[in-house]
Parts: structure tokens; sequence; C-alpha cells
């Protein structure tokens, strides 16, 4: 890495060791204290950063936009090869090592000290376009690098197989673990191809917060009209898989010394600003790690609580229809066995018991058909039970989108394990309403308060 890279670094290690520790004992006890029994009680799955691994960068982009080139810049050594035609069709890991290794995606997932253990499941053909380098570079002991394989016009549909592997779900499984993604465009490619319009659309889709856009080799326009045109283009594609107003910012970098000086027609000094702000950025990324593992583990405890409170809910419902089936039938039973032993020479009153003996035995053989009946109509109506149990809140908040938003993404989620579960499993402890007040204050207080101090 560069000596600005790690200048940069230790300047922005703006919270102290000591302080760093206590931090992530907290997110920790949080995580694993409050979160985790709420996770395994109500079946939803916990989400969240941890500190295994260094921090990482993703670098993503079209064929040719100079990812490799980037990489090696950064480094300071030749670790990719590079090339006008495609060099490397996989992804490759770079991090530290003792001496220069390389190490195949089998052995790289396989090992108990990589965190890429869950890679396994994406198949034998990724692992064979998956190599982990490792190089005695002591900047490389603070950043893992990740480079991609250039993304091209595929003419195949969104679930094309034509790499051998689903390349969209690596993509997505490699963009949630990165700290930062960095997306690299350049002049002959200023827009997403068929493969990178679907990695926008479907595997950054929830982790744009973490994008960082780079249109790339900005050395090689020969005057300023050609770099505006082209960039108007590149901000027109970005348009249409960004769903935002504004496009957001868009560094325009170049690694130095690739063309010469006398070929070129336009002053390099702002993008020379702008490379050395991505490059800031990018020293940036173990900042961007803390504050990322207590963002997901924000949302994961919002998503979390709206998940475990609606499902207590229906489990209470379910209790109750339960209590009042089995109340029935015990009750039909013990009448009717009454009237059965102390009328047995009344013909009327010796059928009214014999229909509710009847009634009573029918009920206990099918409450389990009764009950799955009345999950049924619980899941149909789920949406009304979510605004009424957060109606106050509902109205508490300004932007009641959010809370929406949130509960559209949960929903699902809750669908699915009410389902799988049945009636028999959803939880309805009375015990869990203290415990669902504590993890609401962590939402709201304990998880922010700690946001604060990784975000100073």
């Amino acid at each position: 890495m560069t000596q600005a890279v790690e200048t940069t670094s230790a300047q922005t290690q703006v919270i102290a060791t000591a302080e760093l520790a206590v931090i992530e004992r907290e997110i920790q006890k949080l995580r694993e204290g409050l979160l985790r029994p709420f996770a395994q009680k109500f079946h939803y799955p916990l989400v969240v950063g941890t500190a295994s691994g260094l921090p990482t960068v993703l670098c993503l982009g079209n064929h040719s936009s100079g990812k490799s080139t980037f990489i090696n810049h950064l480094a300071s050594i030749n670790i990719q090869e590079t090339g006008v035609a495609p060099t490397d069709d996989g992804f490759t890991l770079i991090t530290y090592g003792e001496r220069e290794t390389v190490t195949d995606g089998r052995a790289t997932v396989a090992d108990p000290n990589l965190p890429f253990s869950e890679f396994q499941q994406y198949g034998n053909d990724f692992l064979d376009h998956l190599k982990l380098k490792r190089r005695p570079i002591e900047a490389l002991k603070q950043i893992c690098l990740i480079d991609s394989p250039g993304l091209i016009d595929n003419p195949g549909a969104l679930n094309d197989g034509s790499r051998g592997y689903d390349f969209n779900a690596v993509v997505r499984a490699f963009a949630n673990s990165a700290d930062l993604i960095i997306f690299f465009f350049d002049p002959d490619k200023p827009g997403t191809t068929g493969e990178s319009l679907r990695v926008f659309t479907d595997s950054l889709s929830d982790v744009m917060y973490k994008l960082l856009i780079v249109f790339n080799k900005v050395d090689t326009f020969g005057d300023v009209r050609d770099f505006a045109r082209t960039y108007g283009s590149l901000c027109w594609n970005l348009s249409r898989v960004v769903r935002t107003k504004d496009i957001p910012h868009i560094f325009c970098t170049f690694v130095p010394g690739l063309t010469s000086a006398t070929d070129r027609m336009i002053d390099l000094t702002d993008f020379e600003k702008s490379t050395s702000e991505l490059k800031r950025e990018i020293g940036r990324v173990g900042q961007r790690r803390r504050t990322n593992m207590v963002g997901a583990l924000l949302d994961s405890a919002r998503q979390l609580r709206i998940h475990a409170t609606v499902m207590r809910h229906v489990g209470m419902q379910l209790m109750w229809a339960r209590l009042a089936i089995w109340g029935s039938a015990i009750a039909a039973l013990g009448l009717g066995g009454w009237l059965l032993w102390y009328y047995r020479s009344h013909s009327g009153l010796l059928t009214t018991g014999l229909i509710l003996l009847g009634v009573g035995m029918a009920l206990g053989v099918g409450s389990g058909f009764l009950l799955r009946s009345r999950l049924r109509g619980l899941i149909g109506k789920l949406d009304a039970i979510f605004h009424d149990i957060f109606s106050k809140e509902l109205l508490e908040h300004q932007n009641t989108r959010f809370l929406e938003g949130l509960w559209g993404a949960v929903k699902p989620r809750t669908v699915h394990v009410l389902k799988t579960v049945g009636p028999g499993g959803v939880p309805f402890s009375p015990l869990w309403l203290h415990k669902l007040r504590k993890l609401r204050r962590a939402t709201e207080t304990d998880i922010p308060e700690v946001l604060g101090k990784v975000s100073q």
C-alpha cells in the first residue's frame, strides 16, 4: 500500500485502542446477550457484522475498467495481472502474509482461520474461480482487497449460468461482508453492461451505503469536452440503476504514469485531488468497518424486534384459541360424562350426554386442525396486526414509512416462520413482553449510543 494510504490510516485512527476494545465488548454483549436469544427463540436469522477478519474492500467494475491496475497502484507492487484483454475470470482475495503465496479456493474456504467458510455453499465451479494471494506488504496487515472478474455484456437471462455458478449471489455475499465497495467505470464503457446492471439491481441494492462509484482512466481523455461528454453518459446510465433523486458522488481517478503527458490536453489537477480522496476513503475502511458493524447490529435489532413482537402477538392469540378449544372439549366431556352417569335412565339427557361426549372428543382430536386454521387466518391479517401493535409508534414517528419499510422487509420471513413452525412452535410466554421492552430500548438508545462513539 502506498505511503499516502498508510499515513491516512494513521491519521484517521481517532478511537484509541482501549476505547475500541470497550466498544467491541459492548457490541458483543448486545448481540449475544440480547439479540441472540430472540433470534433463536423466534427463528430469525441474526445477520450482523462481526469482528472476524480484516476490514475489506470489494472492487467491482466493467471489463478493463482498471480495477487490477488500481490495486497494484495501491500496493506499489504488481499483484494482479493487467491488460486490455480479460486476464482473470475469478475472484482474488489479497491480504498479508509472511511470504508470497497463492492458495486455491477450496483450501481458502476450508481454512478455519479465515472468515470465508460460508462461500462453500456456492459449489466447486465457484471455488475453481477463487484464490487467495498473500503478500509481505506491511499495510496489508490492516486490510483485505477483493478483486473481481470484469463485468460484461451477457446476452443470457437474469439467471444466466454461463459463469458456471450463481455470480450475482456470490457478489451479494462478498458485498454483504465487505466494508467498502468500489465500482469502477472507464471511458470506453461509461455505463452499465448487461451484467453490471444485474449486479447493481440484484446484488448491491441493500448495501448502497457502502458503495463508491469511480470513473477511472480520466487521464486518457484528449480534452475536457471528451471528458464532459463521457461523464454525462455515465451519469445518465447510472440514473437507470441508482434509485435516488440525485446521482451519488463520482470519484474521477487515474493511475499516474500510465499515459504520456504529451498525449493529452486535459488538466489533471482536480483529478489528482479526486484520486487522493478515494485513497483516503480506502484508508478509512477500518473506521467504516466499526460503523458497519454497529449499523448492521442496529438494523438487525430493529427488524428482530418487529418480527418478535408480531410473532408473540400471534402466539398469544393461538394460546387463547388453544385454551378455548381445550376448555370447551373438557367442559363437553365433563358435562357429557356427568349426564351419562346421573341420568342414564332419561333418554333425552342420555342422548345429550352422548352428543356432548362426541363434541368433546371431536374438539380434542380436531384441535390441531382448528389451530392451523386459526393460524392461517392470523397470517392473512398480519398487516392489520402490525398496524394495531405499532399504532402508537406510527403516530409518534413523523416518517411512518420507516416503520412500514421495516415491516415490509420483515414480513416475508415472519410468514415463512409461522408456516414452518406451525401453531405449536410460536412463542407466547408473557415473560417475553419485558424482554421486548429491553429490545426496544436497545434500538432507540443503547445501540445508537455505540454508533455515536464509533462515528466520532
